[in-house]
């Protein structure tokens, strides 16, 4: 009996053995194609300028607020179409961002091991998230535009339109910034710790 107990011991020693080993020291290496690596750099590098333009969108929508609010229409829409202006820019970068996503979701499948071009999916729907929440936001900036436009015509029905569209303006960069946030966190796993 004791040497059955024995064995069983040395068993389970050896099946936890086994099991750190593979938990800790997985067997498959990382192995991640060369396009996927320079799409990432290029969706990580567009992502930071669209973030970057929509925090400072979030700085003049303040401006343009405190514009309409004195009644300064005309200044508030040159502000405003300055920022239409800038945001083509940003649709720009947006269809490349679109581009370098579908690089990436083309090589996910020569990503080994599972775990990490699982990762790498979620990292490119977050960023496919982003792009979506872009349009939204480039179509609340247009209504806003057209309704300073009202505004200078004399032809607007209300403040409370624009003070509902520079909150949904905010809310959709809040939203982006999580977004890419999440992406970045996502690709540092996928760099690092799995």
């Amino acid at each position: 009996m004791a040497k059955k107990l024995k064995a069983f011991f040395i068993f389970l020693a050896i099946i936890l053995a086994c099991y750190f080993l593979i938990k800790f020291f997985p067997t498959e290496a990382l192995k991640v194609p060369s396009e996927f690596k320079e799409a990432k750099y290029q969706a990580s590098s567009l992502a930071q300028e669209i973030v970057e333009f929509s925090k400072d969108l979030t700085n003049n929508l303040e401006e343009i607020n405190r514009l309409d609010s004195e009644k300064k229409y005309a200044e508030a829409i040159n502000l405003l179409a300055q920022a239409t202006e800038r945001n083509q820019e940003v649709r720009e970068k947006a269809v490349k961002l679109s581009e370098a996503l579908s690089k990436m979701a083309l090589a996910v499948p020569k990503i080994s091991p599972t775990s990490a071009s699982q990762i790498a999916l979620q990292a490119i729907s977050s960023e496919t998230t982003l792009i979506s929440r872009l349009i939204t936001y480039n179509d609340y900036l247009n209504q806003l535009l057209e309704e300073f436009r009202l505004k200078l015509l004399g032809k607007s029905v209300g403040d409370h339109k624009v003070q509902e569209l520079i909150s949904k303006i905010n809310e959709e960069v809040r939203a982006i910034n999580e977004l890419n946030s999440k992406f970045n966190s996502l690709m540092k796993r996928f760099d690092g710790d799995r």
